[in-house]
């Protein structure tokens, strides 16, 4: 296996070297699909008949005995041989099951992101954190656990957690918690990291705005405490907010869609600073919680293309300058194509010309779905407005927080319901995008939330009938908190429930919660009964969410939609397909046992011309 690599460099004798890279390419193309590649020195030469590796001596005893994997690879993986930054596989989308994107495991045999690195033993097992930061861990157990034995009631314990001077060690426990669940080392050594660590208010911020992919809380707050030793301000206030999201985002890479580069996320915390200092965001901007800042910072459009964003709205789309209608310039700065002026089609590298896709390539040269959407969010994003990109299927859509009072879906086909996770963005309880309206209404209410989080973590240092009963309480604090039900549904598991209550009930019923008590828009039609005045067969592509489409041959025709139950209707969307278009058309809507006209084609607002957008207002 030591022949798996991708720099070969061989020295051979004409007789015998046609032998030696024969064997050695054969080895490689059998072996490469399970092993990952490997950079040694292979040479041949008139003295010995063989290949050799050129390696040094510390590295050969070192290869002849076993260690564990170092502390930037810590999970061991392809029977030790190699080592992965991340706990999880790489979906290779293949039906492997040992790279299917599960749990990593010395079985599995490839690593997340390809981040790996070759043990450098014969055989590595997983790391496991330093002593200091396992007596860390075990010292803040103690604490809490001292400061609650004498607590044996739910009443007592909620008590306990409801005075805000307790719940310091709850928020570090758990930051220590998920830093030794990665294999880490965690030090308080640094004076700033020290400072943030022993500071509530901050810690409480840091541990209940938001989840951090594959628990990198060292790498967040080391973020953090830079910012701060770089900028005094960051201290306190929205600044505070600003680098501790910037600190949660930044703690995984955050892409620029343009260039494939990394951006900084320190060099964005100064930015982003003195551009609000200046007032160049719209107002929501300045009320955002960390939460939500998280969806403004983590923008994969560059500082500088941000720059250009803010100039052209101002001096070319002005009537587009608020937070109520940035989205829909989008519809109005990229024309939806998928072939360019030249007739190359968008799937070949050079329908952009070998350009950099940035913002302003997207607005010469256009888009189709996913370029749309994007550049939807990051406009948002240059004035301070969060967003992300979501999938749905066969299509990319977005969602973004209109006006700074909910969250919306634009460039859309299927609504809440067909959304799912875009990566890399981080996703709350790491559930489809239909769970950001509740996590958003979870941190609208911050002090239930945070009550319910350290609740929740409290719970796993008592027993299991005070765990229960704490848990189901905290689901009546913050019934959006979608972790109480995680755990739940395993406190309860030990007392013989099912395993699957939680999909099965208990999600329906918080989905049915947030419907009932928030104002919530959802595709009403969205695969409704269809009738058709003719081509019947295709009339469910009308609201199927498949992005197919219906047509007529008919000089006057019609659908008709049989939503099931009254319903107010805050807008219609259509898309026309290619250049299809109607000269004409009314909307009626039964009223009271009445079909009454509440729409018409001149009430319709079009955006683009090429599959073009339409929406009519609502009744």
């Amino acid at each position: 296996h030591y022949f798996i690599q991708s720099n070969l460099r061989m020295r051979v004798l004409p007789s015998t070297g046609l032998s030696l890279v024969f064997v050695t390419l054969i080895h490689l193309m059998f072996s490469r699909h399970y092993l990952e590649k490997e950079d040694f020195e292979v040479s041949y030469d008139d003295d010995w008949a063989g290949a050799r590796i050129a390696s040094t001596d510390e590295e050969l005893i070192k290869r002849s005995s076993t260690g564990s994997c170092p502390g930037s690879h810590p999970y061991a993986y392809s029977a030790g041989r190699y080592c992965c930054q991340y706990a999880y596989e790489k979906d290779t989308g293949k039906g492997d099951p040992k790279c299917d994107g599960g749990p990593i495991s010395l079985e599995s045999r490839c690593c997340y992101k390809n981040k790996y690195t070759r043990c450098p033993y014969n055989s590595c097992t997983s790391r496991e954190s330093d002593e200091g930061t396992k007596t860390l861990l075990s010292d803040l157990a103690q604490k809490i656990g001292d400061k609650i034995k004498s607590l044996a009631s739910l009443g007592s314990l909620k008590k306990f957690l409801e005075n805000g001077d307790n719940s310091l060690e709850i928020y570090q426990w758990d930051f220590v918690n998920k830093v030794v669940e990665r294999r880490q080392d965690f030090s308080l050594d640094d004076e700033m990291v020290s400072w943030i660590f022993n500071n509530r208010d901050i810690m409480e911020k840091i541990m209940t705005s938001g989840d951090v992919d594959f628990n990198l809380y060292n790498e967040a707050i080391a973020i953090i405490a830079e910012i701060m030793k770089q900028d005094s301000a960051a201290k306190i206030g929205q600044k505070l907010d600003l680098a501790v999201a910037i600190g949660l985002t930044f703690s995984s890479e955050v892409p620029s869609l343009a260039y494939g580069t990394a951006i900084d996320g320190i060099a964005r915390y100064h930015n982003f600073s003195r551009w609000a200092d200046e007032g160049l965001f719209m107002e929501p901007f300045y009320t955002l919680n960390t939460w939500l800042m998280r969806y403004v910072v983590g923008s994969w459009a560059t500082d500088e293309e941000m720059v250009w964003a803010r100039d052209i709205i101002k001096t070319e789309y002005p009537d587009y300058n608020n937070p109520d209608k940035i989205d829909s310039v989008t519809y109005k700065m990229v024309k939806y194509t998928s072939v360019n002026d030249e007739g190359v089609r968008i799937s070949d590298k050079n329908f952009y010309h070998g350009l950099p896709v940035t913002l302003a390539v997207l607005h010469k040269y256009g888009a189709v779905c996913g370029g749309i959407s994007k550049f939807g969010v990051a406009m948002g994003q240059s004035f301070g407005i969060p967003g992300l990109p979501v999938g749905q299927p066969g299509h990319c859509a977005f969602i973004w927080y209109r006006n700074g009072t909910y969250w919306k879906v634009g460039n859309d086909i299927t609504g809440w319901s067909g959304s799912v996770t875009h990566l890399p963005v981080m996703y709350s309880w790491k559930r489809p995008a239909s769970f950001f309206p509740i996590m958003h209404e979870a941190q609208q209410n911050p002090d239930a939330y945070r009550l319910s989080e350290r609740m929740r973590i409290l719970a796993k240092f008592v027993n299991l009938q005070l765990r229960y009963e704490l848990l189901e309480d905290a689901t009546t604090v913050c019934p959006q908190n979608y972790d109480l039900y995680s755990d739940l549904k395993e406190a309860m598991s030990q007392q013989e429930v099912s395993e699957d209550l939680i999909e099965r009930q208990l999600i329906p019923y918080l989905e049915k919660y947030y419907e009932e008590n928030f104002e919530v828009e959802k595709d009403v039609a969205f695969k409704k009964e269809v009738t058709a005045s003719g081509y019947q067969e295709r009339a469910q592509n009308i609201n199927g969410g498949t992005g197919s489409e219906w047509w007529t041959n008919q000089t006057e025709a019609w659908i008709e939609i049989n939503l099931g139950y009254p319903c107010t209707i805050s807008s219609i969307n259509i898309k026309w397909w290619g250049n299809s278009d109607s000269d004409d058309y009314d909307v009626l809507a039964e009223i009271d046992g009445s079909f009454v006209k509440v729409g018409s084609r001149s009430d319709e607002v079009r955006h683009g011309s090429f599959n073009a957008k339409g929406e009519l207002p609502g009744w």
